[in-house]
């Protein structure tokens, strides 16, 4: 059994794998909504927030003795990547937790989310997009090979707390996430895929949020324009269907939605496949490979 830890800006999630056949499969997964990117002031995690991601990683150490895991791996992307007191917190976390965190790089966090991509759709060509909490990563492929990858500092977290005074957004504070997400973006000039493969938590949630308001979707790729229709439903509909299908994502659900619509409008992209894995796979799934266990 192998573990990974991962630290996100919103949640900090547990999840341990047994090696079936020579591929990785899912045993646990524990979830928790932390926020840290709630407790970032001035660029740096505060005290409380730090004391938050310790009680959290606390009460995971005390899950791993019960159970006989040979390697964990703990894992932070822009919940730690995007603060100046990166070491401290780190330290911290070593001497009060045991834990030695790999802060991934964005254009690493980008990698490992193809990786994991790749493991679970069948899209030998387009934009694998990843919405995380604090940033969003792009990992450009033809023919299975990558042609360039990138990571914005703008998730649906940070978009959330940037620009939404009540829990769900206006119209006009949805404009202006769409406008901060066009602006990050205006360099990078890619030819226009041909679909989206989608990871992480973000653009999952709103297949399921979808999927309680409206017919389920059909298996395989999924239309943006009807994802894009969430936008158009009365928000106490909305609120309703994300509380009984992803209570954590209250908030970031239509931040999240409108970064996706955002950047699938920009490359007039129509149709969307959904990975059910992701950095976390991806990641371990390459360190299993090294060590000759896959």
């Amino acid at each position: 059994m192998y573990g990974i830890i991962d630290i996100g800006s919103n949640t900090i999630r547990l999840v341990l794998y047994d090696v079936q056949d020579g591929r990785i499969r899912p045993m646990l997964n524990k979830k928790i909504t932390a926020g840290l990117a709630g407790y970032v002031k001035k660029g740096r995690m505060t005290e409380k927030g730090i004391k938050k991601l310790i009680e959290v990683l606390t009460e995971f150490s005390e899950i791993l003795p019960y159970i006989q895991i040979k390697e964990i791996f703990c894992l932070a992307t822009a919940s730690l990547r995007n603060i100046e007191n990166t070491d401290e917190v780190c330290t911290a976390v070593k001497i009060r937790c045991g834990f030695d965190i790999i802060v991934l790089s964005g254009e690493e966090e980008a990698l490992y989310d193809y990786y994991g991509a790749m493991q679970s759709v069948n899209e030998p060509a387009g934009v694998v997009i990843d919405i995380g909490g604090g940033s969003t990563e792009f990992v450009f492929y033809m023919e299975n090979s990558i042609s360039k990858i990138l990571s914005i500092p703008i998730g649906s977290l940070t978009a959330y707390s940037a620009y939404v005074k009540d829990i769900i957004p206006t119209a006009k504070e949805r404009k202006e996430i769409e406008s901060a997400m066009e602006s990050a973006m205006s360099e990078i000039f890619e030819k226009s895929p041909d679909v989206i493969c989608g990871v992480g938590g973000s653009i999952r949630a709103a297949v399921k949020v979808y999927n309680e308001i409206f017919p389920t979707l059909p298996k395989g790729r999924v239309q943006i324009s009807s994802l894009a229709s969430l936008l158009k439903v009365r928000k106490d509909i909305l609120a309703k269907a994300i509380l009984k299908t992803a209570p954590e994502r209250i908030h970031t659900f239509v931040p999240g939605l409108v970064l996706l619509c955002t950047i699938a409008q920009k490359w007039n992209i129509k149709e969307l496949t959904v990975s059910t894995s992701g950095v976390k796979e991806g990641f371990l799934t390459e360190k299993l490979n090294e060590r000759g266990v896959l």
